[in-house]
């Protein structure tokens, strides 16, 4: 039923549109626009006031045809980088771009996808219940505008970001949160040639605190890197301050903490045993989710996903999305796969079978909800 020359086109056009995270006015406009030719109202809220954009997430609902439980369909309208003066290649079913920008399939193909959902429901006359869209902003750089959602801005009890870079088919059912980190080391400068012995070197300390740790992969989800160090202000004097930051990741809420802890002990021993001090300081930056299989969402998710021919995979991911923040504020969300690779740089692209692909399976979503009823609450159903 996904009209396929239609959809590539759409998101041809969406990502010809720039609007990298912080600067989605002009995204933001044109979907509601469009949603406006569908007959379709939509608000932009102020999510933007808070970290400094120049738009909000776009809302919209669609009422039912019929009396059926309502569901959400998201999907994030910024890129990471810029897509100005993108140009299309069409080569052997994959869409790219020319090498000298990104693609933007994350998540334009999401913004798309959607779209085209809307209009099949809507020319093909298919029955659904009430569907509650949601085109969020500043997904790339922290999430800022689904933190700015509430679970009362949705009667629907669950839904489904179209966000994943695996392909359709798969769904993510554990994703970590994360807790930044900054560790400002303090040492005692000297001059490093005629006394060096009266300093106490802070570079030393961060090196080997560094060293110490285990950096990289924990788990299936858990994480620990150093991303950033500054310190030192010349070469013949005894560093006495360093500035290190970093990023720890887990789903398992006590995992997590067990590393944040694990951290602050590696860096404050290792300063005592050096004679400098350490301050450290962490900042949560959002929430991880683990999801079991009899989940209504997941079984939902996974109905459309056989009705389109494919074998639901569940997946362990190490990145984060709007929906673990959505799902910390309240609302179930389950991130599908939409089929875009190497996310985040020039070598960007998606099979536009993969694509349809997606819609298809939202599409069956939709319809299968209004077909059986599942829900979360009973109380929804008519």
């Amino acid at each position: 039923m996904i009209h396929q020359e239609r959809i590539v086109q759409t998101f041809i056009a969406l990502g010809q549109i720039d609007g990298i995270h912080g600067s989605e006015r002009e995204i933001a406009c044109e979907l509601q626009a469009k949603l406006h030719a569908l007959g379709i109202d939509s608000v932009m809220d102020d999510a933007g006031d808070t970290f400094g954009g120049n738009a909000g997430n776009v809302h919209a609902r669609i009422e039912g045809t019929i009396c059926a439980p309502p569901v959400i369909l998201c999907a994030h309208m910024d890129t990471v980088q810029s897509t100005k003066n993108l140009r299309h290649v069409m080569e052997n079913g994959m869409i790219r771009s020319d090498g000298t920008t990104i693609l933007g399939g994350d998540d334009r193909s999401g913004v798309a996808i959607i779209l085209e959902i809307l209009q099949v429901l809507q020319e093909q006359h298919i029955q659904h219940g009430p569907i509650e869209v949601l085109f969020t902003v500043c997904e790339e750089a922290g999430m800022h505008g689904a933190k700015f959602i509430k679970r009362a801005d949705f009667e629907a009890p669950y839904g489904f970001i179209f966000d994943c870079q695996a392909s359709p088919g798969n769904y993510i059912v554990e994703a970590p949160g994360a807790v930044s980190f900054t560790a400002s080391v303090r040492g005692r400068s000297a001059h490093a040639a005629v006394s060096p012995e009266k300093g106490i070197h802070a570079i030393e300390i961060a090196s080997k605190s560094i060293a110490a740790l285990k950096l990289g992969r924990w788990d299936s989800t858990g994480m620990l890197n150093i991303g950033t160090i500054h310190g030192g202000s010349a070469i013949n004097i005894v560093p006495d301050a360093v500035e290190i930051t970093g990023e720890t990741r887990n789903a398992n809420e006590q995992k997590l903490r067990s590393q944040i802890e694990y951290i602050r002990t590696v860096f404050h021993d290792t300063a005592s045993e050096l004679g400098g001090t350490v301050d450290i300081t962490f900042t949560e930056k959002y929430g991880g989710y683990q999801f079991t299989e009899d989940h209504p969402m997941i079984r939902t998710a996974c109905r459309a996903i056989t009705v389109a021919g494919l074998a639901p995979t569940a997946l362990k991911y190490a990145g984060g999305s709007d929906a673990n923040v959505l799902n910390e504020n309240g609302i179930p969300m389950l991130n599908l796969g939409v089929g875009f690779k190497n996310a985040h740089s020039f070598d960007e692209c998606i099979a536009v079978n993969d694509l349809v692909t997606a819609a298809h399976i939202g599409l069956n979503i939709v319809r299968g909800i209004a077909a059986s009823g599942d829900n979360l609450d009973s109380s929804l159903r008519c």
